[in-house]
């Protein structure tokens, strides 16, 4: 399952120009606020698979979507391209040209708000978060989740639907990227994200991706995070 995972995660970044981008800064911007980080690929924060399917998932849900679901993509599977590991349907075109164009013409500035803005409005306890519909659903009762583990953030695999790519993420982690996404959407609603700064301050995407500035200056710093050059 592990070479279907990432063989759609390849998809995905050559179905749109704007995917690797935001995946890298929501990457960045996880790390700096310590949400994310696992070496090991499990435990209290996010890894980053959790968090490239988010992307996902927050690309699937956009009107008109940049991203096809999962069961779309089943539908555009070629015959050579259906097959099953483990019971589980992981069928999908392997190249990216058979997909439909995307007619979201939204910047990848403006997707990166988005993810913030959608992810710090949500009830991530009340929800199941499914790549498989490209959409956020009310979550089903446990006996009617077919093996799936529930959890603070119950995000599902989009091939092993009885794995939740979140289940050690504790809710304190979840409630803290909930606030800092919350955070970092008023931060892109700011007049230096949508324009050029007249004193020559970081704007735009830069304004979530700078160093902290030190305490004495001001809460800024909070919001920020590093980016290697």
């Amino acid at each position: 399952l592990a070479l279907f995972n990432t063989r759609f995660l390849r998809l995905c970044a050559a179905a749109d120009p704007r995917v690797r981008p935001l995946v890298y800064a929501v990457r960045l911007w996880a790390g700096g606020q310590r949400l994310a980080g696992n070496r090991a690929g499990g435990g209290p924060l996010l890894t980053n698979y959790a968090l490239t399917l988010l992307v996902v998932l927050l690309l699937q849900s956009r009107s008109p979507p940049v991203l096809p679901s999962v069961r779309r993509l089943r539908q555009l599977a070629g015959p050579r391209e259906r097959a099953r590991v483990g019971g589980w349907d992981c069928s999908f075109p392997r190249d990216a040209a058979a997909l439909e164009p995307s007619g979201n013409a939204q910047s990848a500035a403006s997707l990166l708000a988005d993810f913030f803005s959608y992810f710090g409005s949500l009830d991530f306890g009340a929800l199941l978060l499914s790549p498989l519909e490209g959409r956020a659903l009310p979550r089903p009762p446990p006996d009617a989740l077919g093996g799936l583990r529930a959890g603070p953030l119950t995000l599902q695999d989009p091939f092993e639907l009885s794995h939740n790519v979140a289940a050690n993420v504790p809710a304190r982690t979840v409630s803290r990227f909930a606030r800092c996404c919350r955070d970092a959407a008023r931060l892109c609603r700011g007049p230096e994200f949508a324009q050029r700064s007249r004193r020559g301050r970081p704007w735009g995407v830069m304004r979530l991706l700078q160093p902290p500035t030190p305490p004495a200056e001001g809460p800024r710093g909070k919001f920020l995070i590093p980016v290697p050059l």
